[in-house]
């Protein structure tokens, strides 16, 4: 039990600091990169959200890394940990499947629907930062996760309370990524009660999976079940968010 809760643990707590790390610090220097790549003449536009383009305040750089960054890791943390049994077979490059799992489930939020993309030249430029954050998130949760633990203590026979209150945080991160599929308010894009079903199937075949590591009391025919169901919501969710973040790329480019 305390080994599913050290790994569960640690997985979240490098997501999020892999949030900060990216969708923070790396996401500002890429925005730099996209404010000079798209000339003068851009400057002093707003963005979407309502930014300028070009200025660059601390304010705006602390927000940006605290409030996207850590929330970018938050719900990135679900992705990270649903998928984790599903992608171990992948061993030392697991890093990259984390990545193709997030960017397919930023899919069902139509990020390239976003008119930035329209408005900033060159749009390939853009489009190919933003992919790429998403496989340094992916690589860096890998190697926060790697570093992490090698240099903690293996889990213990006794109870370690600490990653089981890390682990229940994560009830926060599967709130948060439930209001973004169902609050337009919150997330700004449409309801996608289907593709959040892909999500929730993926995460609870996860929980039906560690949890029959360590209690003998769920049966072999939902640990079988909760296998396929895991790998089949995986590759759902894989192909769908995928295809719909190629047919957005294709209006773009």
């Amino acid at each position: 039990m305390n080994k599913v809760f050290r790994r569960v643990a640690l997985l979240g707590v490098a997501s999020v600091i892999s949030g900060v790390l990216v969708g923070g610090v790396l996401g500002r220097i890429v925005m730099r990169i996209s404010a000079l790549a798209a000339g003068p003449e851009m400057v002093g536009r707003l963005t979407e959200n309502g930014n300028r383009i070009g200025e660059f305040t601390i304010g705006g750089t602390l927000a940006l890394i605290v409030f996207v960054g850590v929330f970018s890791g938050v719900a990135g943390s679900v992705a990270v940990v649903g998928s984790d049994p599903w992608l171990k077979w992948l061993g030392p490059v697991q890093g990259i499947g984390f990545a193709v799992v997030v960017l397919a489930a930023t899919g069902g939020q139509g990020p390239f629907n976003s008119v930035d993309f329209l408005i900033l030249d060159p749009p390939a430029l853009n489009v190919a930062m933003f992919i790429g954050l998403h496989f340094a998130f992916g690589l860096t949760v890998s190697s926060i996760y790697w570093l992490a633990n090698r240099r903690l203590p293996p889990a213990q026979d006794r109870e370690q309370v600490e990653y089981l209150v890390v682990t229940s945080l994560g009830t926060i991160a599967l709130l948060l990524v439930i209001a973004l599929f169902t609050v337009p308010s919150f997330s700004g894009s449409e309801t996608d009660f289907g593709f959040l079903t892909i999500i929730l199937v993926m995460v609870a075949s996860t929980g039906v999976r560690q949890a029959s590591s360590f209690l003998e009391t769920i049966p072999d025919w939902l640990t079988r079940t909760a296998t396929i169901t895991g790998y089949g919501s995986l590759a759902l969710l894989v192909a769908i968010g995928l295809s719909r973040q190629i047919a957005q790329i294709q209006t773009i480019l």
